[in-house]
């Protein structure tokens, strides 16, 4: 099998769900040794030997630029964002375990996502840098996978240094837009390429015939820019996925250790084990506070209510000290905590400010368009609205009609008050 058909059955293993591609499927008769491997463990291992077949052959260099490399070798550089792909859709057991690795692996499944996300991640980072190398990018893509990387180095540098530069929501949102609508029109371009050469295909035309510009080589070189393009905006997204997905990792990795440690730890707390613990020099349980229970009562001769705070120890309920609980008391601060930064009161200020300014302007715009007196209609400069101006003129004939019914000074009048009777 040719270096072309062995990706094509590594992507079919990834694109058809472990279903070879049907141009390939007499190749594919040979089985592994390995029968026990996923679908996309057998992707990762197809690609790897090819990545290390190409590197070896010599079929891409690193010195060459995208006019060097021929057209038969374009496809190959892709290898890195299906690496990418694989590791993303592999599950969380560890690679080549198999179906039966869940019964024997005892890692915790969050490790193992974080391990597979990782080398995902530089996967997709070692395509994009051969592609800006290959200066087969465009000038917004490149612009952002530049700001992808100082971002990355901002947050690796967070610990050392305090991070004065940092995007905010809205330029996210933004540079989200922007690769979406790069994405759809490499997709839309894609699509009417790949149109092109099943035309040429049911034509029948010979490689050298030309068809609407393109030949068989210029059409299939083509083809592999907009595609190898396409996977660089996908690989932009994921990273950025990936980023994300790696926080909540860590947060529940420090969590599913904490409850390795103690799966309860208010409810066995012991004082004198603790006090033992740190004499040991493992001061782990210190830091646990036991658990805290509020009993209200009422007093049967007064009715008062009286409220008692006490502890759980050893399984028993035990009274806290008033004293102690005051104690406990004096570095907590009496005031309520702020629960949001400056910056993002402003951020809600600004928007309120730019949402009260389009409801003035299209009240506004409402007003001018409703029927008012004529004399305004004139000096709002309205007066050549047709349909205003009739609107305003039967406004104007019912109001003439109401002072008629009510003239000035009518119902204001001492004479009408009280009974005329005395």
């Amino acid at each position: 099998m040719n270096l072309s058909k062995t990706l094509a059955v590594a992507v079919g293993l990834l694109d058809n769900n472990g279903e070879t591609p049907p141009s390939v499927a007499s190749d594919k008769q040979e089985k592994d040794g390995n029968n026990s491997q996923t679908p996309i463990e057998k992707s990762i291992d197809v690609l790897t030997k090819l990545q290390t077949q190409i590197s070896r052959a010599g079929t891409l260099s690193n010195n060459e630029v995208l006019d060097d490399v021929a057209t038969s070798s374009l496809e190959f550089i892709g290898v890195e964002y299906h690496l990418g792909r694989a590791f993303l859709m592999l599950p969380t057991y560890q690679l080549g375990g198999g179906s039966n690795s869940n019964s024997n692996n005892t890692t915790n499944p969050s490790i193992l996502r974080k391990t597979n996300i990782t080398r995902a991640t530089d996967y997709f980072h070692a395509y994009l840098k051969k592609v800006d190398q290959l200066d087969l990018l465009a000038e917004a893509t490149i612009k952002e996978y530049h700001t992808l990387l100082d971002m990355e180095d901002i947050e690796d540098d967070a610990k050392s240094r305090p991070i004065t530069t940092r995007m905010n929501q809205s330029q996210i949102r933004e540079m989200k837009i922007q690769r979406f609508q790069r994405k759809r029109a490499a997709s839309q371009k894609q699509a009417q390429l790949q149109s092109l050469l099943l035309r040429r295909s049911r034509l029948g035309l010979a490689q050298e015939e030309e068809m609407e510009g393109h030949d068989f080589e210029s059409l299939s070189r083509t083809l592999y820019i907009e595609t190898l393009r396409l996977y660089a905006e996908e690989c932009l997204e994921e990273i950025q996925s990936c980023n994300s997905e790696l926080e909540m990792l860590d947060m529940a990795i420090k969590m599913e250790r904490g409850r390795m440690i103690s799966q309860d730890p208010r409810m066995n707390s012991d004082p004198n084990h603790s006090r033992s613990g740190a004499a040991d020099g493992g001061g782990g349980f210190l830091s646990k506070q036991p658990l805290q229970m509020t009993q209200i009562t009422q007093n049967p001769l007064t009715g008062e209510l009286q409220m008692q705070t006490q502890q759980v120890m050893n399984g028993q309920l035990k009274p806290i000290m008033q004293r102690q609980e005051i104690a406990n008391q004096v570095f907590r601060p009496g005031w309520n905590q702020p629960t949001m930064t400056l910056e993002e009161l402003g951020e809600r200020e600004r928007a309120d400010a730019i949402q009260r300014a389009e409801q003035q302007k299209v009240a506004e715009a409402e007003a001018k368009l409703r029927p008012r007196r004529y004399e305004q209609l004139v000096k709002d400069g309205m007066e050549d609205d047709e349909r205003l101006v009739e609107a305003s003129a039967k406004l104007d004939r019912d109001w003439d009609d109401w002072k008629e019914e009510n003239p000035r000074g009518s119902g204001n009048k001492m004479s009408e008050r009280g009974d005329r009777n005395f």
